[in-house]
């Protein structure tokens, strides 16, 4: 049967980064092996990037990193880490290349994982890895999955649907707004900073299959409008999420 997880990772690797940037919001991107170091691609959201980035340069987990572009509040970065630091978050080699990663959320008191597991004994073989590498492992949520979908509709994820869907039943996108980020994220079990990544891509993934789409096919405007706007959309269907249907044992 397979598994979704969420667990909690006390792991050293960008705390300096984080603490020097509390109000940051980190997001792993994608991880990459070079030799007997990783490249973690990251997105950085915050009204003070210098901070973010003197993190950088004083965090010694971090090798070496570049700004590969981005706006005045939100860049993406590519970070590479130290030999000991790649060794304390390979989540890949610890699993055998089994367990799918979703996402990864860097907080002040560490990383929170979401992945895919084939079976219990890939979870198994997770948490134990980590603890053999010194990284307290806290296993937050697991829940059985009835079947996994190749694409959802919209382009959305589950955990974005599910933060979407929760963020309307909270009135979150009522006027007035009657919650914050801060209280959405309570029954979610992630921080603020998640929530807002989450819904940011969310909503994202729902203009491009709708409306960029519409404009796109001309069904809601001709090219020359759509093209007026400076704005090219991309086709939705190069983009496909891996959904999941959670059901709680």
């Amino acid at each position: 049967m397979t598994l979704f997880a969420r667990v909690f990772l006390d792991s050293p690797v960008l705390e300096t980064s984080i603490e020097r940037a509390a109000a940051a919001d980190i997001t792993l991107e994608q991880q990459t092996a070079i030799d007997s170091a990783l490249d973690l691609t990251l997105w950085a959201g915050s009204d003070d990037l210098d901070a973010s980035e003197n993190g950088l340069d004083a965090d010694e987990t971090v090798s070496r990193w570049v700004a590969v572009g981005g706006t005045d509040t939100r860049k993406l970065y590519q970070t590479r880490l130290t030999a000991e630091a790649s060794s304390s978050i390979d989540y890949h080699r610890w699993t055998d290349g089994q367990a799918v990663f979703l996402s990864a959320d860097r907080e002040v008191r560490g990383w929170t994982v979401e992945a895919y597991f084939p079976e219990r004994s890939v979870l198994r073989q997770f948490a134990t890895a980590s603890e053999s590498n010194g990284v307290q492992f806290d296993l937050l949520e697991v829940s059985e999955l009835k079947q996994l979908q190749d694409t959802q509709q919209f382009g959305l994820s589950e955990i974005q649907a599910q933060t979407l869907l929760t963020a309307l039943a909270r009135g979150y996108y009522s006027v007035p707004r009657q919650v914050n980020l801060e209280e959405l994220a309570e029954p979610l079990g992630v921080s603020h900073q998640a929530v807002s990544e989450r819904l940011r891509r969310g909503v994202g993934s729902l203009i491009e299959s709708t409306a960029a789409a519409q404009f796109a096919d001309g069904t809601k405007a001709d090219a020359e409008g759509a093209s007026s706007t400076g704005y090219t959309p991309r086709n939705p269907t190069l983009s496909r999420s891996v959904g999941l249907n959670l059901e709680t044992p």
